[in-house]
C-alpha cells in the first residue's frame, strides 16, 4: 500500500504511545553473550517519564538480575554474584541507561532531537533522528498498522543496538509488541524477549520503584 503521509503515520505512532503512562508486564528472556545462553522469566515495570524496573528471576523464583531507574538514579543488583551497585547512566554494562530507555521509556529516549519521518524503498515509514547528545537513531514503521518493526542506533556510522519487534496484539485497542529482541551488531551479545502478558496503565505505587534494602 502507498504511503500519502508518513507525518501522519509517526504521528499516529507517537499518539498511542502517549496513551501508555504506565506499563507491566512478564515475560521470557534468551540472552546470548560470548557463545553461551541464558533463559530467565521476568517481570517489567514502567512509570512515565522516569521509571522503570526490569527482574529477572530463574523458574522457581529466585532473583538473578534487579535494574532499578529512577530519574538519572540506577541500582543494579546480581544477587546470585553478590553483587550491589549504584551507578551513574554511562556506567552500566552491559546495557545503558539510554538503550533500556528506548526500549521501555520511549519519548525522549526512542525519539531523540528532531526526528523526521521519510518513505522507505521497501514501503515502510523510515524515522530518522539525527545525532543530538545521543547517537542517531532510524526507526522503520509498518504504515498498513502504524506499529514500530525495527529500531537501530548508530555510533560512528555503523549500527551499535537493533531492536525489533514483533507480534503485535491489541491490548485495551493499544497494539502492543509480544516479541523484542536487541541486538549489539558488534558485540557477541543479544536478547529475545516474549511477553507472556501486559498490563496497560495500571497504579504502579512508589514502593515498587524503591531499591532493595540489606
Amino acid at each position: 500500500m502507498p504511503v500519502t503521509d508518513p507525518a501522519a503515520v509517526f504521528a499516529a505512532v507517537r499518539a498511542r504511545e502517549e496513551r501508555i503512562v504506565s506499563l507491566r508486564a512478564s515475560f521470557s528472556a534468551e540472552t546470548q553473550s560470548d557463545g553461551k545462553r541464558r533463559a530467565a522469566d521476568g517481570v517489567l515495570l514502567v512509570r512515565k517519564p522516569d521509571r522503570f524496573r526490569l527482574r529477572m528471576m530463574l523458574p522457581f523464583g529466585l532473583t538473578v538480575f534487579d535494574y532499578l531507574s529512577v530519574g538519572d538514579l540506577i541500582w543494579v543488583e546480581l544477587p546470585l554474584e553478590g553483587s550491589k551497585a549504584e551507578r551513574q547512566p554511562d556506567d552500566l554494562a552491559p546495557f545503558s541507561r539510554d538503550d533500556l530507555g528506548a526500549t521501555f521509556l520511549r519519548g525522549k529516549y526512542a525519539f531523540p532531537g528532531t526526528c523526521e519521518p521519510v518513505h522507505a524503498e521497501a514501503g515502510d515509514v523510515v524515522v530518522e533522528c539525527p545525532p543530538s547528545s545521543r547517537a542517531m537513531r532510524e526507526i522503520h514503521i509498518d504504515p498498513r498498522s502504524s506499529t514500530i518493526t525495527e529500531e537501530k542506533s548508530y555510533d560512528a556510522g555503523g549500527p551499535r543496538l537493533v531492536i525489533r519487534y514483533g507480534d503485535y496484539r491489541p491490548v485495551d485497542d493499544v497494539p502492543l509488541p509480544f516479541r523484542i529482541s536487541l541486538t549489539y551488531p558488534g558485540r557477541l551479545l543479544s536478547v529475545d524477549i516474549t511477553i507472556q502478558r501486559y498490563e496497560v496503565n495500571p497504579e504502579l505505587p512508589d514502593d515498587l520503584f524503591q531499591p532493595v534494602t540489606p
